[in-house]
């Protein structure tokens, strides 16, 4: 997902455990974890089987709690007809120390699947769409496989680390202008497609810059604290891949990612039990 290193076997046998149990539109899954991966591996990458517990390193954005969405969509470019779309997102909420909650979403055209997790400590709580909140613990299967695909606080190194912090500090090289994004006054720089070495470092497979054309990127950092407050990015894919057959998509096929953080430190951002708050 951005932000990471190399998504390994692990996490590709893990997205297709996933993938059997819940239907072909969470082939998403695979991409948004190849673009948001988010994680500090080794380049083995993490198995689904392993616990990823709650990050307990201190975040680049050194806020006590605030809002995120990350989504990656793809939008088939068409002459003629509907263009299919697929959308793959995670949204939610983070509470120093150790409370997240976040919903993921894959949805394509009138079908999505719709998983919840709430994490504080080592306890957690899972739904998967209409259905009642379950109790159960971070080494739980469902939750584990939905911590491998989601690109959520809980991952170590969520827009964190070293690789992270470098582009951020070669970014802040380039010119900016004041923009005000999600209520907090930025400094958007427009990186563009002769940063496509800059954008690399963010993207844990690289097959997702074959092929490719027209690649923009832009990034929004908060003037107080340099913490990244949007992220944008998109591409057009010119020729068909392994990844769009699994996605059922024909190129070409516009990619968007957008990372989003709101609600800085807002007081009245909590994450609670969902039995806390009437189940």
């Amino acid at each position: 997902m951005i932000l990471g290193q190399s998504v390994g076997g692990g996490m590709r046998r893990g997205y297709r455990l996933l993938l059997s149990r819940t239907g072909g539109v969470l082939a998403g899954g695979l991409l948004f974890a190849l673009l948001l991966a988010g994680c500090n591996s080794d380049g083995d990458g993490p198995a689904s089987s392993v616990i990823i517990p709650p990050s307990t390193e201190e975040s680049a954005l050194t806020l006590e709690r605030f809002h995120y969405r990350a989504a990656v969509t793809l939008r088939e470019q068409v002459g003629e007809g509907e263009a299919r779309e697929l959308v793959i997102s995670t949204e939610g909420d983070f509470q120093q120390p150790d409370r997240h909650a976040f919903t993921f979403i894959t949805r394509s055209g009138d079908a999505a699947v719709v998983r919840r997790v709430v994490l504080i400590g080592e306890e957690a709580w899972v739904r998967q769409g209409d259905d009642v909140w379950r109790m159960a613990t971070t080494d739980d299967p469902q939750v584990a496989e939905l911590l491998a695909v989601a690109f959520s606080t809980v991952r170590p190194g969520f827009l964190s680390g070293p690789e992270f912090d470098r582009v951020r500090e070669a970014i802040r090289r380039l010119t900016s202008t004041d923009e005000a994004v999600n209520g907090i006054l930025a400094d958007r720089y427009q990186v563009g497609e002769n940063g496509k070495e800059f954008f690399e470092t963010f993207l844990a497979d690289d097959r997702l810059l074959q092929n490719v054309e027209g690649l923009s990127w832009d990034l929004w950092l908060a003037q107080d604290g340099a913490w990244p407050v949007r992220l944008l990015a998109s591409a057009t894919i010119t020729a068909d891949l392994t990844i769009l057959d699994e996605l059922d998509l024909a190129a070409p096929v516009l990619w968007e990612l957008r990372v989003d953080i709101s609600r800085p430190n807002d007081p009245t951002l909590t994450v609670i039990a969902p039995l806390e708050e009437g189940g």
